[in-house]
């Protein structure tokens, strides 16, 4: 059997979607650091309830990162005064992170952004490019979740 070239190239299906991510971090990065937040803050304000809250518990998943590095980036932002945190009324062991005034600003802002780049790829891609384009992400989250367990 030959020797598999070990550089990564635009064949590899990890690279190519590590790249883009990358490459729209890049993107958004500039217009979060001018209102002292990073691209990751704004996704974490994006999945908060601002009436409800959400459960500290529910936002790590949704967007795949380690509990312990939600736990640090939820610091921050308590510090920063976007968030806070607040037990849950219906189970007092567990902590609900609330917008504050200065957060749901700033989730506006985020909102906003994300929205634009949305709407200059949809101007380029046909409807059942898209369809075609998130069909393909489920399946590979749902890989993702086979060979995770």
């Amino acid at each position: 059997m030959a020797e598999r070239n070990t550089v990564l190239t635009k064949e590899d299906i990890g690279f190519d979607i590590k790249v883009t991510w990358l490459a729209i971090s890049r993107m958004f990065s500039p217009q979060a650091a001018e209102h002292n937040m990073t691209v990751t803050m704004g996704f974490v304000l994006l999945n908060i309830d601002r009436e409800r809250g959400t459960p500290a518990t529910k936002i790590a998943p949704i967007l795949g990162m380690e509990p312990r590095s939600l736990t640090r980036l939820i610091k921050k932002m308590v510090e920063g005064g976007l968030v806070v945190r607040r037990p849950d009324p219906e189970d007092r062991r567990s902590i609900r992170i609330f917008l504050t005034d200065k957060g749901f600003n700033k989730k506006l802002v985020t909102k906003q952004s994300i929205e634009f780049f949305n709407m200059a790829v949809r101007e380029r891609l046909s409807d059942e490019e898209l369809s075609s384009f998130f069909g393909v992400l489920d399946k590979i989250h749902q890989v993702i979740k086979e060979k995770t367990k």
